[in-house]
């Protein structure tokens, strides 16, 4: 099972309603990232495919989370 299970794409809602995380991906390069965005918190994380990828959360030059929903 790969992560676009879990998460819904931008675009998508479950009956009208907005889901929790949004997962948006992009290839640079030779590299794919997922981005996902946490609806309630406003957080954004960056992982790539793999098991053993962790969520590194998007800071701004502070240190404090990079929020993009508010």
């Amino acid at each position: 099972m790969g992560i676009k299970e879990f998460f819904m794409e931008p675009q998508q809602t479950d009956g009208g309603a907005e889901c929790r995380f949004v997962l948006r991906t992009y290839q640079l390069g030779g590299t794919v990232l997922h981005q996902i965005t946490d609806r309630e918190t406003g957080v954004s994380y960056i992982t790539k495919p793999g098991n053993d990828c962790p969520l590194t959360p998007l800071l701004d030059a502070d240190g404090t989370p990079a929020v993009e929903y508010e």
